[in-house]
C-alpha cells in the first residue's frame, strides 16, 4: 500500500511499518495536539479536519483550524471538512493547506459505490441538515439528518445495548464473537467506545450499502448543501481544477487593481 491513511489512534507502529518499504502516511487530526503527535512519530502529512467535515470532524472550523495547525507544523497539510468545489479549493490554499479533500463531493459521484438513493438524498438537502452529536458511536461526528438519525443521536445508547448490538456486527464481517470479546477485554479503557463503534455498523452499512435511510445513518459534511448533482470524478475535477483557476485569476486581478 503506498499511502496509507490512519485517525482515531497512535499510528507509530504503522507509520515504522509502512516507511520500511518506502509508504507514505497521512494522520488525520482535528487539534494542535493531535497534529504535532502525529508528526512527531513521523507521519508524512497531516489530513486537518474541520467542524464541517462528514464523520468525526473536531468542534473548530476550517476556517480557523486549518491555518492555525498549518502555522504549527513543517509537514503538508491537507484541508478537509467544507470544501467541495474550486472555489473550497482556492480558499483551502490560501489557508495554508498544500492540498484539499472533498469527501462528501467525491463520495456522490457516478463512480463512488454509494448507494444512488443516499446520492440523491444529498442533492436533496441542504447544509443545515446535518446532526452533530456524539450519542452515535460516542465520538462527535456529523449525519445526514433524517427521522432516523434524530433518533439515533436523540440520547446515548445504553451501554448493554451497543454490547450486544456490536456482536451482531461482528458477525456481518464474519469475526468470531470471542475475538471481539477478547479485544474488549484487552482495551478495557476503551471497552464503551469500543462497543459504540460496533453498534454503529450495521446502521451506518444499511445506509451507505442499501441505501435504507430508514434504518440506517449516513455520514455526511455540510458540504451536501453545495452538491447540485451526480458526475464521474473525472468531470468533477475538471470542473474543480476549471472553477479554481478561472477565480485565481479574477482574484489576481483584483489586488493587482
Amino acid at each position: 500500500m503506498p499511502v496509507i491513511n490512519f485517525s482515531l489512534g497512535k499510528g507509530d507502529w504503522l507509520i515504522k511499518r509502512a516507511h520500511e518499504y518506502g509508504g507514505k502516511v497521512i494522520a488525520t487530526v482535528v487539534s494542535e495536539k493531535h497534529a504535532k503527535s502525529a508528526e512527531k512519530i513521523g507521519a508524512d502529512a497531516l489530513l486537518v479536519t474541520g467542524h464541517e467535515a462528514a464523520a468525526h470532524g473536531g468542534n473548530v472550523t476550517s476556517l480557523v483550524l486549518i491555518p492555525s495547525i498549518a502555522s504549527k507544523v513543517s509537514i503538508p497539510v491537507i484541508a478537509t471538512g467544507g470544501f467541495a468545489d474550486g472555489r473550497g479549493l482556492l480558499a483551502a490554499l490560501s489557508l495554508g493547506a498544500e492540498g484539499v479533500a472533498m469527501g462528501s463531493r467525491f463520495a456522490t459521484s457516478a463512480d463512488s459505490p454509494l448507494h444512488s438513493k443516499v446520492k440523491e438524498a444529498v442533492i436533496a438537502r441542504s447544509e443545515q441538515d446535518t446532526i452533530y452529536s456524539k450519542n452515535f458511536d460516542g465520538i462527535p461526528a456529523r449525519v445526514m439528518r433524517t427521522p432516523r438519525s434524530i433518533k439515533a443521536t436523540r440520547r446515548p445508547m445504553n451501554f448493554f445495548v451497543a454490547s450486544w448490538q456490536a456482536t451482531k456486527a461482528a458477525k456481518l464481517v464474519n469475526q468470531p464473537v470471542w475475538k471481539i470479546m477478547v479485544g474488549m477485554l484487552a482495551m478495557m479503557d476503551k471497552v464503551k467506545l469500543l462497543a459504540y463503534f460496533g453498534a454503529s455498523v450495521p446502521r451506518l452499512q444499511a445506509a451507505t450499502i442499501d441505501g435504507d435511510l430508514e434504518k440506517g445513518v449516513q455520514f455526511i459534511g455540510q458540504t451536501q448543501g453545495l452538491i447540485e448533482d451526480v458526475v464521474s470524478v473525472d468531470e468533477l475535477v475538471q470542473r474543480i481544477m476549471t472553477e479554481a483557476q478561472a477565480l485565481h485569476t479574477k482574484q489576481a486581478a483584483y489586488w493587482a487593481n
